[in-house]
C-alpha cells in the first residue's frame, strides 16, 4: 500500500500520545507531543511507566486509515489488547493517540515487543503505520503501507547510518 492510499497518513507525525498508568484511567499520566524532541524528563517519565527502553504502540482502530463505527473499534481494539498479552506474552500499557486539537482519539496499545513484530501486529490489524521509541526517539514506521522510517518530530535530524531506529 502507498501512504498516499491513506487520506489520515500526513497526520501522523502531529499525534500527540496520552499514556496511562491503568486501562480505565480518566486522566493520562503523561502527554507526548510527537511534534516536539523526547527530552530527558519524557524518557524518566516513560521509565516510570515501564517503558524504559524500546517498545512500540499499535492500535487497532481505523484501519488503511479509514474510519469505522466505534463498535467496530473497540472490538478490534480489545481484540489486539488479547493478542498482546497471550500470543506475544507482553504486558501491555494503554496509549491513546490524539490529534493536537483532540478532536480525534484513537486508542492503542504500547508493547515492548521487537521492532519487527510490532510492525507485524500493526500489519496483522490493517494498519499504515506504527510508533516505535528506540529508547532515544520516536520514529513513525509503515507497517501496511511503504514508507521509510521517519524519526519524530518531523524534519529532526535526518537518517544516516547511525539514523535507523533499532
Amino acid at each position: 500500500m502507498r501512504t498516499d492510499a491513506d487520506p489520515s497518513w500526513p497526520d501522523y507525525p502531529n499525534t500527540i500520545l496520552e499514556l496511562f498508568r491503568r486501562p480505565d484511567d480518566a486522566e493520562p499520566a503523561l502527554r507526548v507531543d510527537l511534534r516536539r524532541p523526547v527530552g530527558d524528563e519524557v524518557r524518566r517519565r516513560l521509565a516510570e511507566l515501564g517503558l524504559d527502553g524500546p517498545f512500540g504502540v499499535v492500535t487497532a482502530a481505523a484501519p488503511r486509515g479509514r474510519p469505522q463505527d466505534d463498535d467496530f473499534d473497540r472490538a478490534r481494539q480489545a481484540e489486539l489488547d488479547e493478542v498482546a498479552r497471550v500470543e506475544a506474552g507482553v504486558d501491555t500499557r494503554r496509549v491513546d493517540g490524539v490529534s493536537p486539537d483532540g478532536a480525534h482519539r484513537e486508542r492503542s496499545v504500547a508493547v515492548r515487543l521487537p521492532k519487527a513484530e510490532v510492525v507485524a501486529l500493526g500489519r496483522r490489524y490493517q494498519q499504515s503505520a506504527v510508533f516505535w521509541f528506540d529508547g532515544d526517539d520516536f520514529w513513525l514506521l509503515g507497517a501496511a503501507a511503504a514508507a521509510e522510517p521517519q524519526r519524530l518530530p518531523a524534519g529532526s535530524r535526518e537518517p544516516g547510518a547511525e539514523g535507523r531506529p533499532s
